[in-house]
């Protein structure tokens, strides 16, 4: 499976690697004062990250490389995989027998189906090839549902107009999907028109909508917002949200299951 790859990155590496999706290149110092770090603690990151063929260093600054600038989603497959892990298996146990479940096409999607194998008598739509091979490890335990429409390579969705049409049909009891940003005043953030509409799409009719996100979403980069906050019925994070956060998802049932230890 994707998650298994290798190297998996820690919660501040994850960080950089977000910023420089959003950054084309960024100087090292700049770097360390958006992460609040010295500037030896993120050239100590970007040398192991450099080493493992995620980022170019230049004199003075770094950028994505090439290659992973041309297929993100598998790196995002291996950033916070203890702590997407962990969230996967929170959301598994909120679920009940028998329900009907849609999951986006996101890497924290793709954990939870990894969680969801292990249940049993589940139904599950999803526009992601990732997450359907998620569940079809647990074998025939669950019957899993995916749309027609145009493969996206580089994170293996079906996208386009149809997948779009089946979307709209679906009346899930959940709707689970994780995003780019948690964002106090926009709400939920995504940059990906599809994966926007899609979350627009199936979030009226669904019973209930459960968003899924690490710390590392807290205040992050984003542009549309793709599901406001009163469209959202429960939020699963892995530390408790700063108060700006709070603030406006009063309402919402936030479940904390707590940090995952690692480098950050």
């Amino acid at each position: 499976m994707p998650m298994s790859l290798t190297p998996v990155l820690s919660a501040r590496k994850e960080r950089i690697f977000e910023i420089l999706r959003a950054t084309p290149s960024i100087t090292t110092a700049e770097l360390a004062q958006r992460l609040g770090v010295s500037g030896e603690t993120v050239r100590r990151d970007l040398q192991a990250m450099a080493d493992d063929g995620i980022v170019e260093k230049f004199h003075g600054g770094v950028s994505l490389h090439r290659d992973v600038q041309e297929s993100p989603f598998q790196l995002r497959l291996r950033t916070n995989v203890a702590i997407k892990r962990r969230l996967a298996q929170h959301v598994s146990r909120l679920l009940p027998e028998g329900a009907s479940v849609v999951l986006d096409n996101s890497s924290t999607a793709c954990f939870v189906a990894e969680a969801l194998a292990e249940r049993r008598g589940l139904t599950v739509a999803t526009p992601s090839l990732e997450v359907a091979r998620a569940l079809a490890l647990g074998g025939d335990r669950h019957t899993v549902m995916l749309p027609g429409g145009t493969l996206r390579s580089s994170d293996m969705t079906l996208a386009g107009a149809n997948a779009m049409r089946f979307a709209t049909q679906l009346h899930p009891d959940y709707l689970i999907v994780s995003v780019a940003a948690l964002s106090a005043r926009g709400g939920c953030l995504d940059f990906d028109p599809f994966e926007v509409e899609f979350k627009q799409a199936v979030s009226p009719h669904a019973g209930s909508v459960i968003v899924v996100a690490d710390a590392s979403k807290f205040e992050a980069p984003g542009l549309i917002t793709s599901l406001p906050w009163q469209n959202v019925r429960v939020l699963v994070v892995d530390r408790t949200l700063p108060e700006p956060l709070a603030r406006a998802t009063e309402g919402i049932q936030v479940e904390v299951t707590g940090p995952v230890s690692d480098s950050f």
